[in-house]
C-alpha cells in the first residue's frame, strides 16, 4: 500500500513538472518579436529606459523584446520609422518628448503628424531640469539672475538650438518677461564646461550630468523646473515655489505605437507598462537615471501630448529657433 502511494505521488509530481507554471505563464502577443525603437545614440536615458522596459516586458509577454537605436535628426528619424511601421504590435517608440512635441514646430516639416500618425501608449518617466550658473558668475539666486538678464549683462547656453534645454530656458524667459543672448553648444558636456568657465552665465539642463559639478562646487543650482523641490537637491527650490506659479516643466519619456495600432493592443501594452512602473526595483532604476517613473492611461497621454505640442510650440516660436 505504501509503495503504491509513493509511486502515485511520484507520477503526479512528474506530470506536474511537465506542465507550465501558472505563476510564470506569459500572455500571448500577436508578434514573436517586439522592437522598442529609441531615437538617440546608445547609452543615453532613452536607451536605458527602453532596456528596463524590454527586460520586464519579456517576463509578461510571450515574445522576444529587443531595443534598436535609430539616432538622427533630433529623434525625427526614429519617430517617422515607428509611425510607418506595421500596426501589429511589433514596433514601439521609447524616447523623449522632443521629436513628438518640439520637432513639429522647430522644423519646417517632419515626415509625420504627431497627432494623427502615432498611437500614444503611456509616459514612462519624467525628469525635472535645473537652472544653474557657474560658481564664478557672481549670481547667487534667481532674483539676482533676473536682474542681470533685464540689465543685459548675461547670456545663456544650451545643449543645442531647439533642444529641450533651450526651449525650457525660453519658457523661463517668457515667465520673467526678459531674455538674454543664446549660445548653443553641441551637447550638455560642452555647455557645462562653458558654465564653469563663465563663458555663459546660466543654462538649464538635466540633473544627471550637472550633479557631479554641483557636488564639487563648480556649478550652483539656482532652481529646479518641477512644481516642487527635489530631495536629491536639498535647499534648491522650484521656480514655482519662488513665485513663478505658472512654471512647471518636466520633460517626459514615453512609449508610442505606430499609426493605426488597434486600441486593444494599445490598452494591453499600457497595462503591462503601468504594472512594470509600479515595481519598486524599476522605480529605483529610473530614479538612478535622474528621472521619476510616470504613467498615464492612453487617453490621458494623448491629452498630454496635444497640450505639450501647443505649449512647447509657443516656446519654439518665442525663441525664433529653426532647424532643417
Amino acid at each position: 500500500m505504501f509503495r503504491r502511494t509513493v509511486l502515485a505521488a511520484t507520477a503526479a509530481l512528474a506530470v506536474t513538472a511537465g506542465l507550465p507554471s501558472l505563476a510564470h505563464a506569459k500572455d500571448p502577443w500577436p508578434t514573436k518579436t517586439i522592437t522598442l525603437v529609441q531615437p538617440y545614440a546608445p547609452g543615453g536615458t532613452s536607451d536605458m529606459l527602453a532596456r528596463i522596459v524590454a527586460l520586464e516586458l519579456e517576463k509578461r509577454i510571450d515574445a522576444s523584446v529587443i531595443v534598436e537605436s535609430k539616432p538622427g535628426a533630433n529623434g525625427n528619424i526614429a519617430t517617422a520609422f515607428v509611425s510607418r511601421a506595421k500596426p501589429d504590435g511589433g514596433t514601439f517608440l521609447v524616447g523623449s518628448s522632443s521629436p513628438v512635441v518640439i520637432s513639429p514646430t522647430l522644423y519646417k516639416s517632419v515626415p509625420y503628424n504627431p497627432r494623427t500618425d502615432l498611437t500614444p501608449i503611456t509616459p514612462i518617466a519624467k525628469a525635472p531640469f535645473l537652472l544653474v550658473t557657474g560658481a564664478t558668475s557672481g549670481i547667487n539666486s534667481v532674483e539676482e539672475l533676473v536682474e542681470q538678464i533685464k540689465a543685459d549683462k548675461v547670456n545663456f547656453g544650451s545643449a543645442g538650438a531647439g533642444s529641450p534645454q533651450h526651449m525650457i530656458a525660453e519658457m523661463f524667459h517668457m515667465q520673467v518677461k526678459a531674455k538674454a543672448p543664446h549660445i548653443p553648444y553641441k551637447g550638455s558636456a560642452p555647455l557645462i564646461i562653458a558654465l564653469m568657465a563663465n563663458e555663459v552665465q546660466y543654462g538649464i539642463d538635466n540633473p544627471v550630468p550637472l550633479k557631479p559639478q554641483i557636488d564639487g562646487g563648480k556649478i550652483k543650482a539656482l532652481a529646479i523646473t518641477s512644481k516642487h523641490a527635489s530631495p536629491k537637491f536639498p535647499g534648491v527650490k522650484s521656480l514655482h515655489e519662488l513665485g513663478y506659479t505658472d512654471f512647471e516643466v518636466e520633460p517626459w519619456y514615453g512609449m508610442i505605437g505606430s499609426k493605426g495600432l488597434p486600441k486593444e493592443l494599445a490598452e494591453r501594452m499600457n497595462g503591462y507598462v503601468q504594472d512594470i512602473l509600479a515595481q519598486d526595483e524599476v522605480k529605483q532604476k529610473i530614479s538612478n537615471l535622474g528621472a521619476e517613473a510616470y504613467s498615464l492611461s492612453t487617453e490621458e497621454f494623448r491629452t498630454l501630448i496635444d497640450a505639450d505640442i501647443n505649449r512647447w510650440g509657443e516656446a519654439v516660436k518665442a525663441s525664433g529657433a529653426t532647424a532643417d
